[in-house]
């Protein structure tokens, strides 16, 4: 009797750890429950989520932009900087290191201008702005007021601490390309406007994408173009011998004189290449000033001979900050 006795207790101490086990399970699983589901519901976004369709419109806008190209502009507009000379130019022209006399005059450059098509025949796109463009540009100068002048004149202001009339702006073509005769003196003249032509005077006659002699005759004649000096041969005047630097130098000087009649005493930087010796060498061969490839707006007295230019591509010139 004893041992059947304490058999049926030891089956209900088993029963009861069962239960426990059993109560123990189904609390983990509610606890558990609300984690499952988000993850769930996390896990059927990410694999369920359909992309979007675009629109018509969109794919209509780049069918547009695929078949008509349209010209970009090639350099990136350049901001108003602040005022400051060439450290090592202040010796030359200005002994007490300051800026000067200044004014605020944009100095544009351009290379080629013809039409986009023939630039591209030409592999000549990176130094040409579009015809029909350098035309919108003009336009733009003639319609908001701006007046154009001489780079002597700019010279001269500085040099006499003179002020120019509001919105002055300086035109440069350089080297000499015949394009500068066949489209862009027509505009020019259009819009009764001045530009400045920066003559290598040895890369004249030389091929048939150089202007002539009796090109640059009749640019002179026509009163809208002056002429500044750009070497001989479109030479770095930071290099070379001091006697090399003066060939290139005065040739062009006297060619362009010869041709033209006008006085030479303005220099352009090829390449935009200079440096203390060739400056020096400019100053004791009388020039008056000079211009650099520098980028910015504002010219000073205390860097006549290196002024800064605002290099112009394919964009409205406003983007340019004119």
């Amino acid at each position: 009797m004893k041992k059947s006795k304490t058999i049926r207790l030891n089956k209900k101490k088993v029963k009861r750890k069962d239960f426990s086990g059993i109560l123990l399970l189904f609390l983990l699983v509610l606890f558990l429950l609300p984690y499952t589901i988000t993850f769930n519901n996390k896990l059927s976004y990410v694999t369920f989520a359909a992309p979007k369709t675009p629109p018509v419109s969109t794919y209509s806008a780049i069918l547009r932009m695929t078949t008509t190209p349209t010209i970009t502009p090639s350099p990136t507009p350049v901001s108003k900087p602040a005022v400051a000379p060439e450290t090592f130019l202040s010796s030359l022209v200005n002994n007490n290191g300051s800026s000067g006399y200044c004014l605020s005059v944009p100095v544009l450059m351009y290379h080629h201008i013809q039409p986009e098509a023939t630039a591209r025949a030409l592999g000549q796109t990176a130094l040409t702005v579009d015809s029909g463009v350098f035309s919108q540009q003009m336009a733009y100068l003639a319609d908001n007021g701006y007046n154009t002048i001489w780079a002597s004149d700019l010279i001269d202001a500085l040099r006499n601490h003179t002020p120019l009339p509001p919105k002055t702006v300086v035109i440069s073509m350089d080297d000499g390309y015949k394009d500068n005769y066949t489209y862009a003196l027509p505009i020019l003249e259009q819009y009764h406007l001045k530009a400045n032509l920066m003559l290598a005077s040895g890369l004249v006659d030389s091929n048939p994408d150089m202007l002539t002699w009796s090109d640059v005759t009749a640019m002179k004649n026509s009163g809208v173009y002056y002429f500044t000096d750009h070497t001989w041969s479109h030479y770095p005047i930071s290099r070379g011998p001091e006697s090399k630097i003066q060939f290139e130098i005065q040739t062009a000087q006297q060619e362009i004189q010869q041709h033209t009649g006008q006085t030479v005493d303005i220099f352009t930087y090829p390449y935009g290449s200079f440096n203390n010796n060739a400056i020096g060498t400019l100053i004791s061969d009388g020039f008056l000033g000079g211009f650099s490839t520098i980028p910015g707006q504002v010219q000073c007295s205390g860097f006549i001979m290196t002024l800064h230019r605002t290099r112009i591509g394919n964009a409205p010139l406003s983007d340019y900050g004119i």
